[in-house]
Formats: C-alpha cells, sequence, structure tokens
C-alpha cells in the first residue's frame, strides 16, 4: 500500500516538475519566495486592521494570532520532518527540474511552506466566516495558498502528498488558534463587561 502510494506520488510530481515555461518559472518561483509572503503578511494585517475599526481594543489579537498560526504550524511541520526523514523529491530522484532554488533540508515531509499557508488561510476563515457573506481575505489566501503549494513540486522541493499532508496539518493548527483566539477574546469581552 506505501509503495502504491509512493509510485502515485512520484507520477504527480513528475508530471507537474517537467512541465515548465519561462513565465510560470517566474511566477512560481515568487510564490515560494520570501516576498510573496510578505505580501500576504502585509494584506492581511492591513485587512485585519479595517476589520477592527469600530472596536480597536483587540486589533492586536489576529495579529497575534497570525504568529501563533506560523509558530504552531512550522514547528509542529519541522517535528514531523525530523520523524518521518522522508527525502525531499531533489535528494531522492534524477532529473528533476529546479529553478532558482537550492536543495535545502534532506527530509520534505511535511511541506512547511503548505502548513503555514493553510494555517493562515484556515485562520481566517473559522474567524472571519460569520461575519460578511464573502470572507475575501479568505478567498484571497486561499488563491495564495494553493499556488504557493503548486509551487513547491514544480520547483522539486517537494512530493504532491508533502504538500497535501502539510495543508491538512495547516488546517488543524489554524482551527486550533482560531478556538485559542476566540477563548482569549471571550475572557477579555467578559472583563469589559465587568468593570
Amino acid at each position: 500500500m506505501i509503495e502504491t502510494l509512493n509510485n502515485i506520488d512520484t507520477e504527480l510530481f513528475y508530471l507537474i516538475n517537467h512541465h515548465h515555461c519561462t513565465v510560470m518559472d517566474y511566477v512560481m518561483w515568487f510564490f515560494s519566495s520570501k516576498w510573496s509572503w510578505m505580501l500576504a503578511m502585509v494584506l492581511a494585517y492591513l485587512f485585519t486592521l479595517l476589520r477592527h475599526q469600530e472596536d480597536r481594543r483587540l486589533w492586536w489579537l489576529p495579529i497575534a494570532a497570525m504568529g501563533l498560526c506560523f509558530l504552531f504550524a512550522d514547528q509542529t511541520s519541522n517535528w514531523i520532518k525530523d520523524s518521518v526523514c522522508r527525502l525531499r523529491p531533489c535528494w531522492a530522484l534524477d532529473d528533476v527540474v529546479m529553478f532558482h532554488t537550492k536543495k535545502g533540508g534532506q527530509y520534505g515531509f511535511v511541506s512547511s511552506h503548505a502548513a503555514n499557508a493553510f494555517a493562515l488561510v484556515a485562520f481566517f476563515w473559522f474567524r472571519y466566516r460569520k461575519k460578511s457573506k464573502t470572507n475575501w481575505v479568505a478567498v484571497g489566501l486561499l488563491a495564495w495558498a494553493v499556488i504557493t503549494c503548486y509551487s513547491r513540486p514544480y520547483l522539486g522541493k517537494h512530493y504532491p502528498g508533502d504538500v497535501v499532508c502539510g495543508a491538512l496539518l495547516g488546517i488543524l493548527m489554524g482551527y486550533l488558534v482560531h478556538l485559542i483566539a476566540s477563548w482569549i477574546e471571550k475572557k477579555l469581552q467578559q472583563r469589559e463587561t465587568k468593570k
């Protein structure tokens, strides 16, 4: 069973990794770079400030929660990598196409990029899903996260399975942080009403 899954994962990896064009090379490189993350964080931060114009007392809570999303998702994904020890495709396979990237660490299961991106998406989805008909920030972050995840096998850094499992881990971490932030918010509001 494991061997069959590994073979499917390898075939999907080659399917994604071996279809390159110049424009897509730069697009995928950008979405895996720190610049993409910085842009996503700035937009999420601005959205959070706009959402809290009426109640400025709790503007800091979603910002702190975003930091927790990254902390939980990143540290958990790194722990899983060191426990599972699955080699990245760029270390394990021949004929891997890489564009402006280095091999990096040897282990790739699960993808930290995917875990971090989907933790942020999940947090925003659960936090703001009832506050507007369409949660545009979550939709925008979802598009960003999906492209970021696709960029990882495209650039030779991860198998698709690494990315899918990383995304699932990120959703779990984002939901956990949402629960923590909601609990803190409720406690702070109760304290305010007692004053």
